[in-house]
Order: structure tokens, then sequence, then C-alpha cells
């Protein structure tokens, strides 16, 4: 049995999930309490549908409002299950599904959990991708649920930015974590579905691209596909460039 299955049936375990799930939770902890928040108010009282890229989900629980849980979609594969498990730490209920996938039973969930007064949490280029594009699936269930979409992101001054799909930022301690929220989106029944997404896409870009000016970071590139190393990045002082990823020589082939 190779490394790689050995792994894979071990973070299959529920024990091994709740102990990374728990590190994790530990970890963003310590980041809370090492750092200098900068939170304003959301634009309007809860509940409502919080959007965020999916490649800023490390300090999600910043982004609760209000007295009752939020309520997040989450995937219903191994990373989505590690997500759920850190979120009992924080209060924060989930529902496994998809926003680029029908799953009927996932839709009626977050139906109920909206008319009972929780927020909603979903990340519209979640699970897989492709990055910053954002899936109709939020749409419908905005207009299922007549919850205004309220798209936010979250930055932090030091951290790395990972090689991965979504571009991850792994938080460090010490920072100083910005967050930033966009005007409400509200999607009616007779509403432009294609419209609708293409709005809030550009909000959430935006909005991203201003946390991360704010805390001294390169604004992540959507149509980036990725393959670089990860890339350390800290606030950048007064007059200087953000850090950006050194270019990769290559050897020629004779």
């Amino acid at each position: 049995m190779s490394a790689r299955e050995i792994y894979r049936q071990l973070m299959a375990l529920s024990a091994s999930q709740w102990l990374i799930s728990g590190l994790g939770a530990a970890y963003v902890l310590l980041v809370k309490w090492t750092s200098k928040l900068d939170r304003p108010q959301p634009p309007l009282p809860a509940p409502f549908i919080l959007a965020m890229w999916h490649g800023r989900l490390a300090l999600l629980h910043y982004l609760r409002h209000g007295n009752r849980s939020l309520v997040a979609l989450i995937s219903p594969h191994r990373d989505g299950q590690l997500i759920s498990k850190a979120g009992w730490y924080f209060d924060m209920q989930t529902v496994s599904g998809s926003s680029s996938r029908d799953s009927i039973h996932a839709v009626r969930e977050l139906v109920r959990h909206a008319r009972e007064g929780h927020s909603l949490f979903i990340t519209p280029d979640g699970p897989r991708g492709p990055r910053m594009r954002v899936s109709e699936g939020i749409i419908g269930i905005a207009r299922l649920t007549q919850l205004p979409i309220v798209p936010a992101s979250i930055g932090v001054s030091r951290g790395v930015l990972m090689n991965t799909w979504d571009r991850f930022l792994f938080p460090w301690p010490c920072s100083r974590i910005v967050i930033r929220w966009g005007e409400a989106l509200r999607v009616g029944p007779d509403s432009d579905t294609d419209g609708a997404r293409v709005q809030l896409e550009k909000a959430l870009t935006a909005l991203q691209n201003q946390v991360d000016q704010e805390t001294g970071r390169e604004p992540v590139d959507a149509n980036d596909a990725g393959g670089r190393p990860a890339v350390r990045s800290r606030r950048a002082s007064p007059g200087q460039k953000p850090d950006r990823a050194a270019p990769r020589r290559h050897r020629s082939r004779r």
C-alpha cells in the first residue's frame, strides 16, 4: 500500500478529521488573538446570503454577524467535511452540497435555515472552480430564499498564497486582517440570472482586489492558471511594491 493510499484511508476516518479540524481551529484562534482586525459593520442587518471567493475561507468565522449561527454550504467531499468540523468550534452550521450542482436536499435545507432567520454562506466558485467565476447556483438560492446577497472579502498583511486552484490565502499570526463588504444584491423572481451573476462576480473580484491592496498584497489574477510555488507575502512598506513570485529559469535541452 502506497503512502498516498494510507493517507486517504486515514483522512476518511472521522477521528482523523476531528483531530485535523481541531488543530486548524486552534491555529485560527492563534491568528485571531495575535492580529489586528479592521472589520466594519455589514451594509444591512441579518439575515442575508454571504458570498466570498473560495480562496479566502481560512478566516470565514470573521464574517458571522448576528446572534444566530451562520449556515455554510460546503462540499460533500473530504475537504468539505474538514470545514464542517472546524466550523463546529465557531458555532457554525453546515449543509452538504454545491453551488455549482443541483442538490434538492441542500436547497431545501438552506431555505429552511433562511426561514428560521439564519444567514447563509456560499462560495460561488466552489468547490472546484473555475476560480473567481460565479455559478448560477447562488443566484437561484437567493431567488428561492428571497435573501439579499452581500459580497465580502478578507485580506491579511502576513500570509502565504498557496499554489492551489483557488490561490488559497493561508494567514500568519500577528497580521492585520481587513474585511470589506459590498453593496447588497437583491434577486427577484423576474431578475436576469446571467446579469445578476456577472454583477456579483465583478463585486467579489473588486472587493478582493481592494483588501489585497489595503494589506500590501498583489491582487490575484482570475485567469492565472497557477502552477507557481507558494508565494510568501507581507505588508509592503511605503513606496515598496508588493512581493512578486520570482520567475523560473529553465535549462535548455540539447
